[in-house]
């Protein structure tokens, strides 16, 4: 009941913190949000369902694929410690995103540039499972050397290219909203839903491998099959988000946490909540971002940077 409960409350939150995603900004609206459904022909109806609507439908698909991903990477490494950011996902996903772009084979919003960064994700978050060891916290010390060179290599493609502009890329570095448009949203939704699922079938046996390969091995489970789905489901939610809005940190470590503090361990509600939350989380510090300094924007990685790193410290 209190599951269901807390389901609920977090679920009609982030709706309220959508419609005001939608009344919010520098523009102010003589409408209300409803009376513009369906309209296309007023600065209203234009500035709600071209700019701000891409913007909170993206806050909360991104959000819920954050959180969830943090969620699996905490259960996969059994560490509570574990975020997309530290096991090199990000940077992966970063540097696949840049280095398609820099070299002209993609623009920002497409296909090609997601799959990219999917792959590279898929592809850093291997290696570092292939090179960490398999005790204590070697796995985190692997993920940020991995992320620190990446992180170098990205750079360096963006400080020698040629093209015009190429250095306003760093913003994926602190990651933003504000390049997000109709087309791009409509290109990450489906990585980050098939994502999602994949994280949500895997959920139940997830419990299982919490107590132990050996134990999970005698529970009918495969460990390794389980950790392949699961840095799978981490690339297509971090590497879709990524590629549209930068690095967002901590967002992953910050949301399962939370979650777990409410509802407890069991894994299949806590990222269904981990989905939620994060959602809610995102579009939070998006209006944050887009309001505390107005007409001036925070980059809003380093806001979720600021309510994220105190959770690792302590």
């Amino acid at each position: 009941m209190k599951k269901m409960g807390m389901a609920i409350f977090f679920t009609t939150f982030t709706a309220a913190l959508f419609l005001i995603s939608l009344r919010t900004g520098i523009v102010h609206l003589n409408h209300s949000i409803f009376s513009l459904i369906g309209k296309h022909d007023s600065v209203d109806a234009s500035t709600v369902w071209d700019v701000r609507f891409p913007r909170a439908l993206g806050a909360l698909f991104i959000g819920a694929g954050l959180g969830v991903a943090g969620g699996l990477a905490q259960a996969i490494f059994r560490n509570p410690l574990a975020e997309p950011i530290l096991i090199g996902l990000s940077s992966g996903a970063t540097l696949g995103t840049i280095a398609v772009i820099t070299s002209g084979l993609a623009a920002y919003g497409s296909a090609l540039n997601a799959f990219a960064a999917i792959f590279c994700a898929l592809a850093a978050a291997s290696l570092v499972h292939f090179f960490s060891p398999q005790k204590g916290n070697g796995f985190l010390l692997t993920g940020l050397a991995f992320s620190a060179v990446l992180t170098a290599i990205a750079g360096l493609l963006i400080s020698i290219s040629p093209k015009p502009g190429i250095q306003s890329l760093s913003f994926w570095n602190f990651g933003s909203l504000t390049l997000l448009n109709n087309s791009t949203v409509k290109m990450v939704i489906p990585f980050i839903v098939v994502g999602l699922i994949l994280a949500f079938v895997i959920s139940p046996s997830l419990d299982a491998y919490s107590l132990g390969e050996s134990t999970a091995h005698f529970m009918g489970l495969n460990p390794k099959r389980l950790r392949y789905l699961a840095i799978l489901a981490m690339a297509l939610l971090v590497g879709a988000s990524v590629s549209a809005v930068g690095v967002i940190a901590f967002l992953g470590l910050l949301v399962p946490h939370i979650v777990r503090l409410l509802i407890g361990p069991s894994h299949r509600w806590m990222l269904c909540m981990s989905a939620i939350v994060g959602a809610a989380l995102l579009m939070f510090a998006d209006l944050l971002a887009r309001t505390v300094a107005a007409p001036h924007e925070i980059p809003l990685g380093l806001l979720t940077s600021l309510l994220g790193a105190p959770v690792l410290i302590i």
